[in-house]
């Protein structure tokens, strides 16, 4: 049995213990998926560095080379991407120009998301959640309850977040990780999956196979295009699979499977709402796939890496083009 990616509480614990109107909108505001894949591979000297790849999984591009460095996250606008990077003194978050170029420090933390209109990025800071403006400025933690939180991504009107709540920190083994979800302004938080999950296999003949538990849930990611929230549910530091759960805690559907107990992880959405990349260990190794939003359409895209930061990929927004009039 292979460990699972290190993409949900597992890398990131440990980094942080240690230390509708769319018929109206305009053709400029509708996002397509054509645009470029930012992922975590090694380099030469087994580093952890962010490239960048076609949506087939071609041209690929490195943009990252001192340090170890991951969880890219594209801006709306698709110009520049947030990422961590680790320092001496702990993990930071940085930003680079889509090409890697212009790389500036900005705050220290963890996993970061871009508010939908790219003026304030969310992020990990301590067992909090931290928001600065885009430039790091006004650094400033929203949420000051005792309970752990991490990883945190902005709905898609930007007035609520969904985060992993850390119900057992001090444990390695069993850190008994969920979703929850909270007010932009860190109020109102709650838990969002309540009800138990089981991982199983539809069989060519209608039948239902038990793959494991999936009591723990980690890695959310809100789809930019609706109340679906992607997120990994099985059982935490060994092997689960991807879901979908609404906003409101209603809805769940498991949208992967694999009978050997191959671990499926760190869900991210296309730009309109339409595909999911995740990572994957199905095929012995570590890899980047991605699917319909309804988990049909599986198929391969690339090689992924991780740790010490999680394995997510991010799919760089693309404004649509108008029709010729």
């Amino acid at each position: 049995m292979e460990m699972r990616l290190s993409g949900a509480v597992s890398a990131t614990l440990a980094l942080c213990i240690a230390w509708a109107g769319a018929a109206a909108a305009s053709a400029a505001t509708r996002l397509t998926g054509e645009g470029r894949i930012a992922l975590c591979l090694r380099d030469a000297g087994g580093r952890l560095q962010i490239f960048t790849i076609r949506p087939d999984g071609a041209d690929r591009k490195q943009l990252t080379f001192d340090g170890d460095n991951g969880v890219p996250a594209w801006s709306r606008d698709g110009a520049k991407i947030t990422y961590s990077t680790n320092r001496p003194d702990g993990p930071w978050i940085a930003v680079m120009d889509a090409d890697g170029s212009d790389r500036t420090i900005l705050a220290q933390g963890i996993a970061s998301d871009w508010h939908p209109d790219g003026t304030r990025i969310a992020y990990t800071c301590g067992r909090q959640i931290c928001v600065m403006d885009a430039d790091g400025g006004r650094q400033e933690q929203i949420t000051h309850s005792s309970s752990f939180k991490a990883r945190p991504s902005w709905s898609p009107d930007g007035k609520r977040m969904t985060f992993i709540l850390v119900q057992n920190p001090e444990s390695r083994d069993s850190p008994k990780p969920q979703i929850g979800i909270l007010n932009a302004d860190g109020t109102g938080e709650r838990l969002l999956t309540r009800k138990k999950r089981v991982n199983v296999r539809v069989e060519p003949n209608g039948s239902k196979t038990l793959l494991e538990t999936a009591h723990d849930a980690n890695a959310p990611s809100w789809s930019p295009a609706g109340d679906r929230i992607a997120f990994w549910s099985g059982i935490e530091t060994q092997y689960g699979q991807i879901w979908t759960i609404r906003a409101d805690g209603t809805g769940s559907r498991q949208l992967t499977d694999d009978p050997r107990h191959r671990n499926s992880d760190d869900p991210s959405w296309s730009p309109d709402g339409k595909k999911i990349l995740f990572s994957t260990g199905r095929s012995g190794k570590n890899e980047l796939w991605v699917m319909n939003a309804d988990g049909s359409g599986q198929r391969r895209l690339s090689d992924i890496d991780a740790d010490p930061f999680p394995g997510r990929a991010s799919w760089q927004p693309v404004p649509a083009v108008a029709p010729s009039p």
